[in-house]
Order: C-alpha cells, then structure tokens, then sequence
C-alpha cells in the first residue's frame, strides 16, 4: 500500500528457518511454491507459471536485525514495560517490542501486546 499490487508473503518461523538454514535460494523459493501449491490445491508448475519474481531475506544473518525483530540490548532490561507505559491515558502503544510476557520479538508478543494496548484503553474511560 499505497498501491495495490499482485504481492504474496511467505514466512518461515522458528523451527522451519532452522530447518532452511544452509539452503540456496533457489531451493527456498522452491519451497516456497511447493508449500503454496499444496495451500491451493493446484500444480507446482501451474503456480510457478504466475510467479513474476521472488526475493529471498534470511533474517538470521542480517547483520541488523540478528534475527529478530527487537531486541533488548545489555542493561536494558525492563525496557519492554517502559516503551508500554501509555502517555497521559490518552497515547497508548502496542508492538512486539512492547511485550512483557516473554515473547518479544515475536508475532505472539505482538498480538498480546495488542490485547493489552486495547485492554488499557478500555480501562482508561
């Protein structure tokens, strides 16, 4: 967005990255289309015949993220619940990198992070 275009995201978590390590990206794009074949009920070929162009991250070895989406660097514990202290009750924040029930950096501490966002706002009226 803003424009719409013809995009599809895939994502490995956890376990499966793990199990990608090492592979070309080829094979991952491979994979890719296998696992979306299987999704829609059509021939690998069929859906690779539509495919345009693929691009591979490896969020492991980006030099940046170090395979997370947050961290918490050394001495910054607690820093979770201070990024979640909403702002005169009136700007609340929510995020992955807000959660503090042990899964920050994670699409589960996302979610929860929302829940407790939207739990705060209700709490505030």
């Amino acid at each position: 967005m803003p424009e719409r275009v013809p995009i599809l995201t895939g994502w490995s978590p956890a376990h499966c990255a793990e199990r990608m390590a090492g592979m070309t990206e080829g094979r991952i794009i491979d994979k890719a289309l296998e696992s979306l074949s299987n999704l829609l009920g059509l021939e690998k070929a069929q859906v690779n015949s539509q495919l345009n162009s693929a691009y591979v991250h490896n969020w492991e070895t980006d030099p940046f993220s170090c395979g997370a989406y947050s961290y918490v660097k050394a001495g910054g514990e607690g820093c979770q619940a201070t990024l979640a202290d909403p702002i005169a009750n009136t700007l609340f924040f929510a995020g992955e990198h807000t959660d503090t029930t042990g899964y920050n950096g994670t699409v589960h501490g996302a979610i929860a992070s929302g829940r407790r966002a939207a739990k705060q706002i209700l709490e505030s009226r």
